[in-house]
C-alpha cells in the first residue's frame, strides 16, 4: 500500500542487494546489477518499494541444508539426474505402455517388480537389460504426470554395490524422506530428531527415520517409490529395506527393479505384479543408431543403407535383450577404420557377457605398454576400491610413484585418456563425478579373472597408499573441510588393503605407518571435518580407541593377523597382548586374531574401556563363533560393566537372537541391571526384536524393569510402535499405568506417536485416559495436538475429559483451533454440548471454552473463524452484562491478527468493538505488532480508531520504538505525522533493563536506515541519547562501518567520544570490527586515541584482539598509549597473545610495548600464549610464543615456596 502524499516528507533511495554470481568454468561470474528500489509514479501518488534484501532467506536455506545433508547424506536427486542422461532418445516407451504397468500406474498400495529374463550364463544370470536406465524413465515419467497435483510425490532410490557402507537401510529410508519434504516443511519430529542427534554427535536410529519418513508419507494422497538394482544390495540390508518399504502404508505404489534371482516372496507386499525386462529391438535400434550417427561408423554407412541394416540387425539378433552386449558390440566396431572391418566384425560378436568381456580384455592387451600399464592400473583401482572413487582420486592414485616424497602434478593423466585405454569397461558418472565400472557384471568378471590377470592388485593399491601417506608434511592438523588433499579421505581403506600377502611384500613401510596411525586418526577424527570426511571404516570407526594405541592394538583393530603374529614373535622387541586388544578383536569379529592373542597371553577376562570385555564386545556385534570360542575359554557370562551392563544386554541391544540363546544357555543372568538399556528386556525391546522379547520374557525377565531410555520395556515398546510386543508385555502382566517424566504414561506416548492399536490395546488394559503429566499433560491434548483423529474419538468415547487443561494448551479446544484440525474441534465441540448439564456451571464452561477458541480462531485464520467468532460473541454477551468486557477481550484478540497482517479479522473485532488500546502480550499493543511487523495498513486502520500512538508496553515500547527497531521507514512516517513522541519519559514501560537499541535513533542508524535517521533528527531527537548494549546511535553506524550514516550523524553534531555500551567508544567499535575507514573518519573528528572503557579496555585493544594490523598501525601512529592497560585483557600486546595475532603483536613492539606486561591476573604475553598453545591444537599459538621468546620475552621465575625457604 502507498504511503499518502500527505505523509511523505523527504525521499531516500538506497540501492538493493547484487544479483546472483553467473554462471562460469571453475570460478562463478560477476554478481549482477544491484537491485535497487522500485519507483512508479501515478495518480499524484508515490509508491515506494524498498528492497529489504534476501539476508534472513539465505541464512534459511543454509540452515536447512546442511540439516538435510546431516539427516540424509545420500541425494538421490543427482543419481537421478545422471543416469537419465543416459537414455538412448525413443528408448523405453514400451515400459510406460505396458498394461501391467498402467494398472501399477493408476492404483494405489500396488507393487510392481521388474526383473531380467532369467537364463543362466557365466554370469549367473543375464544382466544388463537397461533396468536402471527404465527406472529413471519411469521417475521422470511420474514426475511430470504429477507436477500439477501436490497431494503426490515421487522417490527414488538407486543402489549400489560399491555404495553398501554409505547406503545402510537408514540412510537410505532418509534419503527418500530428504524427496518427500521437497518444498515442504522439515516438520516438528524430523527437528526434534535433530535436537536429540547433533550435539551427541550421533546418528539417528533405523526406526527414527521410518518414523519421520511415515509422518511424511501420510500428508500425501499417494505416493511413488522407484527402487533400482535390488539385487545389488547385501541380502541382509535389502531384508531389513523391504521390511520397511512393504510397510509404508496403503498410498504407497512401490516398483522395484532386479535380476530375477532373489525372492520377494516372504515379504507382505501388497498386490505384487511382475514385468518382465529386456531391451526391445526398437530401443536396441534407436540406440545403436545414435552410436553410429555419433561415430566414425557414420561415415562408413554413408551411402551403404545396406551396412547400416547389418549392423542393426547383427547386432540386435547378438544381444538378445541385453542392453549391456549392445554397447560392448558398438564400442567394438567403432574402433575399426574400414568398411571390410566392420563387416569381418560383425561376423565374429560374442553371444554372451562373458565373451563380450574377454573380447575387451582383448582389446586392452593389444594396446601399446604404456596404455595397457594405465588401463590395469585403472582396473585394479576401480574394481577393488571399497567404495567409488572420484576422478580426482583416481588420477592422484594414478600419478604417484613408489619412493617419492610429493605428488608431480606434471604425471596426473588426463581422465579422457583414462577412459579411452579401458575399452569401455570404465565410465565417470557427472552427479557427482566418480569413477565406476560400466555394469555391475563388470565386477563379477574382473574378480573372476584377478587371481590370474592381477594377482598383486592389493599390493598395488597398498604401495600406492603408504607411499601418498608419507608424503612430506603429512598429516597436517591444519587441514581444512573441503581443501583436503586429493586421496586423504579415501586413504582409510590403507589397512583394509594392506591385509594378506601386502603385509609380508611390504612389511617395513607398513610398520613405520602403524606407528604414526594415531596421529591420522587424531588428525581425521578433528572436529571441523564434516562427518563424511572423518576416517569412519575399520578401524578408525572403533568408538573407544586408546589415547596412546600400540601398533599391536592397531594390527589387532584392523585384523592384520601377519603383522600380528610377527610382533608378538619378535624376540628382540617383543611385544606382550594388553586388556584392549582382545576386545577390538573380538569387537570386530576377527576370529583368528583373537585365538592367536589368547595363545601369545591374552586374558579372557581383561576388563575395561566402552565394552569392557571382549565376551560384550562381541556380543555386541553379533559374532557368534567368537561368543562360544571366548565361553569354551573361561569368559565370565555375567561380567557387569561397561555401556551394555552384560554381554546378555549387548547381545539384546545389538538384535542377536542366537547369541542371547547360546548366553542363556550358559547362565546369562536375565534380570541384570544397568548398561544404557537397563536391562536386556529393554535391550531387545529397544530393537524391536519379538523373538528375542518372547526368549528373555519366558526365562523370567522382569516386564516392570525400571531404567534406560524410556524407563521401562512397555515404554520402550510403545514410543517404538511395536504391536507385538506391546502385547507381549501386557499379557505379561507390565503395568499400563506406570508413569515416566519425559513420556507421561505409555497411552500418552502411544498417543503422541499416533499408534492407534496400541491405544486400544492399553484402554482395553485399564490404562487412565486421564492420566496428567508428560510433554502434553494428559492423553487427549496429545492426541488433539498431534492431529490423531480417530485417537481423539478412543479417547472420548472411554471417557477422557474434554476439558482438562496442560502442557501448553488451556484446553483441547483450543489446541484443535491452535493446530487447524477441525474435524477433531466439531468432536470435541459436540462432547462439551453433550455433557453441558445447563444451568449456570454449565454455561460458564460453554463461556470459557469459546472464550479460549476465540482468541486461538483470531491467532490461526483457518476457513470457520467467522463461525467460531459469532458463536463466541454471543456466548460471552450473554454470559456478561457489561459490553465493555467485550471491548477488552476482542481488544485482546486484535494483537495477533494486527501482528499476522490480517485486515479481514481485525476488521471484524473492531466491528465487534474491539479496543484498541487494551495492552498486553508480547508486543504490548495492537498497534505495536502491527508497525513491527510492517503492516502500514493496519497501521491507519488502527490509528483511525483512535489507537493511543505514545503508549509504551511489550517487547518494542511504543509503536515508534517497534517501527525504528525493524527500519520500516514508511511506518515511522505516519506515526511522526500522528504525533509520535520521541523523547521517552521516565516512566514509560521498556521492560525493565531497556531495549536492545536504547533509542530509536539507535534502532535506525542499526538498520542503517539514513532516510529514517534522517527524518527522526528532523524531528527533535537527541543525537547522542544513550542507552542499550548499543551505547551510541554513532556506536551503532560505526559498527555496521555506514561511512555515510557517520557523516549524517557528526554533522548534526554527535560526540565522537560519547561513552557507553558494549565497546565502550565508537572509535573501539570500529576498531573491533576491522572498519579502517571509519576508525579514520573518526580520528579526523577528533576521536580520543586512548579513552578508556568498554569490553575492551581501548580500542587498540579491541583491533589487537581481532588482529586488526592495518587499525593497530593506524592508531599507533596517532599517538595512542602502547601500554594502556585495562579491559578484558590486560593490555593490546596481552590480546593479541590471547588470540595467536603474531603479526600484530610484532607492530606493538615496535612502538614500544612492554613485551613483560602483566594483567590483573598476573599472565604476561608469553604465559598467556603458552596456555592457549598447550590446549589447542592451532600451530599459530606455538608460532606466537616462538616470536615473543626471539623477541625477548621472559617467563617469571616460579615463586619460592616454605620448603625452598628451609632448603
Amino acid at each position: 500500500m502507498a504511503l499518502q502524499p500527505s505523509e511523505v516528507n523527504n525521499v531516500y533511495v538506497r540501492g538493493g542487494t547484487g544479483g546472483h554470481g553467473g554462471q562460469g568454468g571453475t570460478n562463478g561470474g560477476d554478481g549482477g546489477i544491484g537491485e535497487g528500489p522500485t519507483l512508479i509514479f501515478g495518480g499524484g501518488t508515490i509508491q515506494i518499494v524498498i528492497n529489504q534484501g534476501t539476508e534472513k532467506e539465505e541464512i534459511k536455506n543454509i540452515l536447512r541444508r546442511d540439516f538435510l545433508n546431516w539427516l540424509s547424506p545420500i541425494n538421490f536427486f543427482l543419481r537421478q539426474a545422471d543416469i537419465l542422461q543416459l537414455q538412448a532418445k525413443g528408448t523405453g516407451g514400451w515400459l510406460l505402455e505396458h498394461p501391467v504397468f498402467e494398472q501399477w500406474e493408476s492404483g494405489s498400495g500396488r507393487t510392481l517388480w521388474c526383473h531380467g529374463i532369467c537364463i543362466i550364463t557365466k554370469l549367473k544370470f543375464t544382466a544388463g537389460a537397461g533396468k536402471t536406465v527404465l527406472a529413471s524413465i519411469v521417475v521422470d515419467h511420474l514426475s511430470a504426470a504429477c507436477k500439477s497435483n501436490q497431494g503426490i510425490s515421487v522417490a527414488c532410490i538407486y543402489l549400489n554395490h560399491k555404495e553398501v557402507n554409505n547406503q545402510t537401510p537408514s540412510k537410505v529410508l532418509a534419503g527418500l524422506w530428504r524427496q518427500l519434504v521437497l518444498d515442504r516443511d522439515i516438520g516438528s519430529d524430523a527437528k526434534e530428531l535433530y535436537k536429540q542427534h547433533y550435539e551427541k554427535d550421533t546418528q539417528p536410529l533405523l526406526q527414527e527415520v521410518d518414523d519421520i519418513l511415515s509422518s511424511s508419507i501420510k500428508e500425501f494422497s499417494k505416493v511413488f517409490v522407484v527402487v533400482d538394482a535390488l539385487d545389488e544390495y547385501p541380502e541382509f540390508q535389502w531384508e531389513i529395506l523391504l521390511h520397511h518399504l512393504a510397510a509404508m502404508g496403503s498410498n504407497v505404489n512401490l516398483m522395484i527393479t532386479s535380476r530375477p534371482h532373489i525372492s520377494l516372496e516372504p515379504f507382505s507386499l501388497s498386490d505384487l505384479q511382475t514385468l518382465n525386462i529386456r531391451a526391445t529391438s526398437d530401443d536396441l535400434r534407436e540406440y545403436v543408431n545414435a552410436q553410429i550417427c555419433s561415430s566414425r561408423l557414420s561415415q562408413h554407412v554413408k551411402g551403404l543403407p545396406e551396412l547400416q541394416e547389418e549392423i542393426h540387425a547383427k547386432i540386435v539378433d547378438a544381444v538378445d535383450g541385453i542392453f549391456l552386449l549392445a554397447k560392448f558390440h558398438i564400442e567394438s566396431l567403432k574402433t575399426k577404420n574400414t568398411i571390410k572391418a566392420v563387416r569381418k566384425a560383425l561376423t565374429e560378436l560374442p553371444q554372451n557377457l562373458h565373451k563380450g568381456y574377454d573380447i575387451a580384455m582383448e582389446r586392452i592387451e593389444a594396446q601399446n605398454e604404456e596404455d595397457r600399464k594405465t588401463a590395469h592400473s585403472t582396473l585394479i583401482w576401480v574394481a577393488n576400491a571399497k567404495r567409488a572413487l572420484s576422478v580426482e582420486e583416481l588420477q592422484v592414485a594414478l600419478a604417484i610413484e613408489p619412493g617419492t616424497q610429493q605428488l608431480d602434478e606434471e604425471n596426473l593423466l588426463k581422465i579422457e585418456i583414462i577412459l579411452g585405454v579401458c575399452a569401455g569397461l570404465v565410465i565417470v558418472d557427472e552427479n557427482p563425478k566418480v569413477v565406476r565400472l560400466v555394469h555391475y557384471t563388470t565386477q563379477e568378471y574382473l574378480d573372476s579373472i584377478q587371481a590370474n590377470q592381477f594377482p598383486d592388485a592389493q599390493t598395488e593399491i597398498t604401495r600406492t597408499l603408504l607411499t601418498f601417506l608419507a608424503f612430506d608434511g603429512y598429516p597436517d592438523s591444519s587441514w581444512k573441510l573441503g581443501n583436503l588433499p586429493p586421496l586423504v579421505e579415501y586413504s582409510q581403506y590403507l589397512l583394509a588393503h594392506a591385509a594378506g600377502q601386502p603385509e609380508v611384500q611390504l612389511r617395513e613401510s607398513l610398520l613405520r605407518f602403524l606407528g604414526q596411525a594415531f596421529q591420522w586418526k587424531k588428525t581425521m577424527a578433528n572436529k571441523e571435518f564434516f562427518w563424511s570426511y572423518n576416517w569412519n571404516s575399520l578401524p578408525w570407526d572403533y568408538p573407544d580407541w586408546p589415547s596412546q594405541p600400540s601398533t599391536l592394538w592397531i594390527a589387532a583393530a584392523a585384523n592384520l593377523v601377519g603383522t600380528a603374529k610377527s610382533l608378538l614373535e619378535d624376540t628382540l622387541f617383543p611385544h606382550h597382548p594388553g586388556n584392549t586388544e582382545i576386545i577390538v578383536a573380538s569387537y570386530y569379529g576377527h576370529v583368528k586374531m583373537v585365538l592367536i592373542l589368547l595363545e601369545n597371553g591374552a586374558k579372557v577376562n581383561a576388563v575395561g574401556g566402552q565394552y569392557w570385555s571382549s565376551l560384550q564386545a562381541g556380543a555386541y556385534k553379533g559374532h557368534a563363533e567368537i561368543v562360544s570360542m571366548l565361553l569354551e575359554k573361561g569368559a565370565n557370562v555375567n561380567a557387569a560393566g561397561g555401556e551394555f551392563g552384560s554381554p546378555l544386554q549387548a547381545a539384546a541391544a545389538g538384535g542377536h537372537t542366537e547369541i542371547v540363546s547360546i548366553l542363556l544357555e550358559k547362565g546369562a543372568d536375565v534380570n541384570a541391571a544397568g548398561g544404557v538399556c537397563g536391562s536386556p528386556l529393554q535391550a531387545a525391546v529397544d530393537t524391536g526384536k519379538t523373538e528375542i522379547v518372547s526368549i528373555l520374557v519366558e526365562k523370567g525377565a522382569n516386564v516392570n524393569a525400571k531404567g534406560g531410555t524410556f524407563g521401562s520395556p512397555l515404554q520402550a515398546a510403545v514410543n517404538q510402535g511395536d504391536i507385538e510386543i506391546v502385547r507381549i508385555l501386557v499379557e505379561k502382566g507390565a503395568n499400563v499405568n506406570a508413569a515416566d517424566r519425559t513420556h507421561g504414561s505409555p497411552l500418552q506416548a502411544a498417543v503422541h506417536r499416533g499408534h492407534t492399536e496400541i491405544v486400544r490395546i492399553l484402554v482395553e488394559k485399564g490404562a487412565n485416559v486421564n492420566a496428567t503429566g508428560g510433554r502434553h499433560g494428559n492423553p487427549l491434548l496429545a492426541a488433539v495436538d498431534q492431529g490423531h483423529t480417530k485417537i481423539v474419538h478412543i479417547l472420548v468415547e472411554n471417557g477422557a475429559n474434554v476439558n482438562a487443561a496442560g502442557g501448553t494448551h488451556w484446553s483441547p479446544l483450543q489446541a484443535a483451533v491452535d493446530k487447524g484440525h477441525t474435524e477433531i474441534f466439531y468432536i470435541l465441540l459436540e462432547k462439551i454440548a453433550s455433557n453441558a448439564v445447563g444451568g449456570e456451571s454449565g454455561s460458564c464452561m460453554q463461556a470459557a471454552e469459546y472464550r479460549s477458541l476465540l482468541q486461538v480462531a483470531t491467532i490461526k485464520h483457518d476457513n470457520t473463524v467467522h463461525i467460531h467468532l459469532e458463536k463466541a460473541g454471543n456466548v460471552i454477551l450473554n454470559q456478561w452484562v457489561y459490553a465493555s468486557v467485550a471491548q477488552i477481550i476482542y481488544g485482546f484478540f486484535l494483537h495477533a491478527p494486527a501482528a499476522r497482517g490480517d485486515i479481514e479479522i481485525v476488521q471484524i473485532l473492531l466491528e465487534k468493538g474491539a479496543n484498541v488500546n487494551v495492552l498486553g502480550r508480547e508486543y504490548g499493543g495492537s498497534l505495536q505488532a502491527a508497525a513491527y511487523n510492517g503492516h502500514i495498513e493496519i497501521v491507519r486502520i488502527l490509528l483511525e480508531k483512535g489507537a493511543n500512538v505514545n503508549v509504551a508496553d511489550g517487547k518494542y515500547g511504543n509503536s515508534l520504538d517497534a517501527a525504528a527497531h525493524m527500519g520500516h521507514t514508511d511506518i515511522v512516517c505516519i506515526l511522526l505525522a500522528k504525533g509520535a513522541n520521541i523523547i521517552l519519559n521516565q516512566s514509560d514501560n521498556i521492560n525493565g533493563a531497556g531495549r536492545k537499541y536504547g533509542v530509536f535513533l539507535q534502532a535506525a542508524a542499526t538498520m542503517g536506515d539514513t532516510w529514517c535517521v534522517q527524518m527522526l533528527l528532523a524531528n527533535g531527537a537527541n543525537v547522542d541519547e544513550a542507552g542499550g548494549h548499543i551505547g551510541s546511535s554513532l556506536q551503532a553506524a560505526a559498527i555496521r562501518g555506514d561511512a555515510d550514516m557517520i557523516h549524517i550523524l557528526l554533522k548534526r553534531g554527535a560526540n565522537v567520544n560519547a561513552a557507553g555500551g558494549t565497546y565502550g567508544s565508537p572509535l573501539q567499535a570500529a576498531a573491533y570490527m576491522g572498519r579502517a575507514r571509519i576508525v579514520h573518519i573518526l580520528l579526523e573528528n577528533g576521536a580520543d586515541v586512548n579513552a578508556i572503557g568498554g569490553q575492551y579496555g581501548s580500542s587498540l585493544q579491541a583491533a589487537a584482539y581481532k588482529g586488526h594490523t592495518d587499525i593497530v598501525s593506524m592508531r599507533l601512529e596517532k599517538g595512542t598509549n602502547v601500554n594502556a592497560a585495562g579491559g578484558q585483557y590486560g593490555s593490546s600486546l596481552q590480546a593479541a597473545a590471547y588470540n595467536g595475532h603474531a603479526e600484530t603483536a610484532h607492530i606493538r613492539l615496535v612502538y614500544g610495548a612492554d613485551i613483560d606486561q602483566a594483567s590483573r591476573n598476573l599472565s604476561t604475553a608469553l604465559e598467556i600464549a603458552t596456555q592457549r598453545a598447550e590446549f589447542s591444537e592451532w600451530s599459530g599459538y606455538d608460532n606466537i610464543v616462538d616470536r615473543l621468546l626471539e623477541w625477548g620475552a621472559r617467563l617469571p621465575a616460579p615463586m619460592e615456596t616454605e620448603e625452598d625457604e628451609q632448603q
